[in-house]
């Protein structure tokens, strides 16, 4: 009722009249109000031969007595000017929203999506089996697996897929171009209307956009084999408008980590004319990468292991993920904005892992899992400032919907040889998710007060081929089966504004992640598990200066945690995760550059107050950057580094992981077209362990079976230093 109700207010109510120009506008950084520079504060000095990265482009919502905002004139062309574009984004609603921009991810070596995935405030992202992986994601208390706890979004394509074979929610990032993406749009929590499937934890939006006018090449030679180039085409002052190509390849720092990848990205943004704009985001990513498997601990500490080595050698797989996007942005009235997408993705994995040697049978467990995927989807977003009592209200409605078809298989093979001798999984899946979403916020004074709604229509349909195999007979085998459910969320908030720029937040919100459908039966009402969150916070956002701090809790109803490593779900009923959250962005002194964070967390299973295996109870990290011209060589040095500690994880059977603390360092010399690039991941050369397992196994098939569990470990990377070289056309 309340998403046909704010609907209709919408166009019941009056306007208020136009306060907030929603066309894209073509200026210069330094003409930009400092308003809309939300979350960044000011931009970088400009350097000699390169012009300044524009701050992350949001714009906040002025009082309704503000007059019009006027299209600021263009500059006069020059060598070293530079446009940005700036676009209406949505304003931060609750304390522990934030905007990362492309000054703090250039501090730092960014190789990949899981560099640049780090920088998010309290999540880790972890990359233990093999480079062409989706990362495994660990936030606020919550172990996401590979995505089912952590929505993710680029350039306004969903990445995470539903009833994934390996993990529900599966989230690949690695055809992102890490040089493209200008800024990380950063929702932790459930507290917004927008937010849908799997955003339990929070929601993560890479917005895209290349950095210099022009053609860039980059090429990089480094440790272990690796070499990669990188070819951006930027035609105009849009950054918006781009293409841009990465071949890469490695032979890894170690036996069975070697991979190779290509991926194209490209993006127009074209005006129609009449106040009519739409844009187009297209890419193409295939890799073929090994995996190196685990190693028992007591292997590494009796010699039969080093800690490097591989287990079996047919781990690996290979991905491939095609995609479009094709959006309207329609003319504008008054302040009403309206933007239409729709969006379609082919998607294939084959993976092949053996997480227990030969525990489950002597012919090897080695598991071979494919999953071949068509996203089809719509979306529609309408905002407007209405009047209600007198008072403006902005409301934000949401109406759209997705269709994946799914075929996905599960087999065992024997590892003398390859073969398969048994079948688990053969399924073909439909499932369809329809929503809506409604939500308003109304400034009374100091106080400001945000009430919204969603709802989300889960239908799927499941063809099981092997569901009911009876050897004895010759029919009767293959089963399908139809469920339906509906999910209701309810979203709140209320702002407290203590100065112009320091101001207190309360925040709640109704988050979701739908089901594996090969788990429902005939009939079933599809089971959402249901989260409920909490936050109190508050934030200050100022010219050199951003802070932001909360309380945060959220209760999971029916919880589970699967352990991909034995393919076992554990039901563990209701669930509490509850912390503390803080980060800083700062731009103390010209070409000074800083983001601080740290979270603090726990997660429980309610009943018995058990904790939960595998969460990061303690995350910090840590992104410095300097930047100085060198006026006696006209050129410009840079250094950065990133710093990440991440606390003892809890493990199943009582244990706890080791502690990890990372540097990463960088340092560059741009002189004219050219640009010189040290990059060292692990400078410290830490022995590390990305991932860390308790779970029985028998990687030696002579020795006598047993369910004793073990600890397991996958390496992380020691130190890697890498040369990139770049040419600015």
């Amino acid at each position: 009722m309340l998403l046909f109700a704010l609907a209709t207010l919408s166009t019941c109510l009056q306007a208020v009249p136009s306060t907030v120009p929603y066309a894209v506008t073509a200026v210069t950084s330094s003409q930009l109000p400092s308003e809309l520079h939300q979350d960044a504060g000011p931009a970088p000095e400009p350097r000699p031969t390169e012009p300044p990265t524009p701050a992350p482009e949001a714009v906040s919502e002025p009082a309704p007595s503000e007059p019009p905002a006027q299209e600021a004139p263009l500059p006069e062309e020059g060598p070293k000017q530079r446009a940005t574009v700036v676009r209406g984004t949505r304003p931060a609603r609750s304390a522990s929203e934030v905007t990362i921009g492309r000054d703090i991810l250039d501090t730092a070596p960014r190789r990949n999506a899981v560099d640049v995935l780090r920088v998010v405030p309290g999540l880790v992202a972890s990359q233990h089996s093999g480079e062409g992986k989706a990362q495994q994601l660990f936030l606020r208390g919550f172990d996401a697996l590979h995505g089912q706890d952590v929505e993710l979004n680029v350039g306004g394509l969903p990445v995470n897929e539903v009833s994934h074979i390996h993990a529900l929610g599966y989230a690949d990032t690695n055809f992102v171009i890490p040089e493209l993406v200008q800024s990380l749009e950063v929702t932790e929590g459930s507290y917004r209307a927008f937010q849908g499937d799997f955003a339990v934890a929070g929601t993560v939006r890479m917005e895209l956009g290349a950095r210099e006018q022009g053609v860039e090449f980059a090429g990089t030679l480094g440790q272990f084999g690796q070499r990669r180039l990188v070819v951006t085409v930027r035609p105009g002052e849009d950054p918006g408008t781009f293409a841009a190509a990465e071949i890469g390849e490695s032979n890894g720092f170690g036996p069975q980590r070697g991979h190779g990848r290509a991926s194209l990205l490209a993006q127009a943004n074209v005006d129609l004319g009449h106040g009519l704009r739409a844009r187009v985001l297209a890419g193409s990513y295939v890799t073929r990468f090994d995996s190196p498997g685990v190693v028992r601990e007591d292997d590494l500490e009796a010699g039969r292991r080093t800690f490097y080595s591989g287990s079996f050698p047919r781990q690996g797989g290979t991905v491939s993920r095609h995609q479009l996007l094709l959006g309207v942005e329609l003319p504008r009235e008054g302040t009403a904005r309206t933007r239409l997408e729709a969006f379609g993705i082919l998607s294939d994995l084959r993976l092949r892992n053996n997480f227990t040697g030969y525990r489950v049978d002597d012919r090897g467990d080695g598991l071979e899992q494919t999953n071949g995927g068509s996203t089809l989807g719509l979306r529609a977003e309408h905002r407007r400032q209405v009047s209600l009592l007198g008072q403006p209200v902005s409301l934000e409605l949401g109406l759209g919907g997705r269709r994946d078809g799914i075929q996905q298989t599960q087999r065992r093979y024997r590892e003398t040889d390859g073969t398969f001798f048994a079948d688990e999984v053969d399924a073909d899946l439909t499932q369809t998710d329809v929503w809506g979403y409604a939500e308003a916020r109304l400034p009374l004074g100091r106080w400001a007060f945000r009430l919204g709604g969603r709802a989300d229509a889960l239908g799927v349909e499941v063809f099981d081929a092997l569901a009911f195999r009876d050897p004895r007979f010759y029919d009767g085998q293959g089963y399908s089966r139809s469920a339906f459910g509906v999910h209701w969320g309810a979203k709140a908030g209320v702002e407290y504004s203590l100065t112009d720029t320091w101001a207190l937040f309360a925040s709640y919100g109704d988050g979701f992640r739908s089901p594996q459908a090969r788990s429902l039966s005939e009939g079933e009402r599809a089971p959402f598990v249901d989260v409920h969150g909490v936050e109190l916070g508050t934030r200050s956002e100022g010219e050199r200066l951003s802070f932001q701090a909360s309380l945060f809790g959220s209760q999971v109803a029916d919880d589970f945690f699967f352990d991909h490593t034995v393919g076992t779900t554990v039901f563990t009923g209701e669930t509490l995760r509850t912390g503390l959250s803080a980060a800083l962005q700062t731009r103390p002194l010209p070409g000074l550059t800083a983001a601080l964070s740290a979270t603090v967390a726990n997660a429980t299973v309610t009943k018995t107050d058990a904790r939960l295996p595998y969460f990061a109870p303690l995350v910090a990290r840590a992104d410095l950057g300097w930047e100085r011209p060198l006026s006696g060589l006209d050129a410009v040095l840079s250094l950065g580094t990133g710093l990440t500690l991440i606390g003892p994880r809890p493990l199943p059977y009582d244990e706890f992981s080791h502690t990890v603390f990372l540097a990463d360092a960088q340092v560059a010399l741009r002189r004219g077209a050219f640009a010189l690039r040290l990059d060292v991941m692990n400078l410290l050369n830490t022995r590390w362990r990305d991932g860390e397992f308790v779970y029985s196994s028998r990687f030696d098939p002579s020795t006598p079976p047993s369910l004793v569990p073990a600890r397991h470990f996958t390496a992380g990377s020691p130190r890697t230093a890498a040369l990139t070289l770049e040419v600015h056309l």
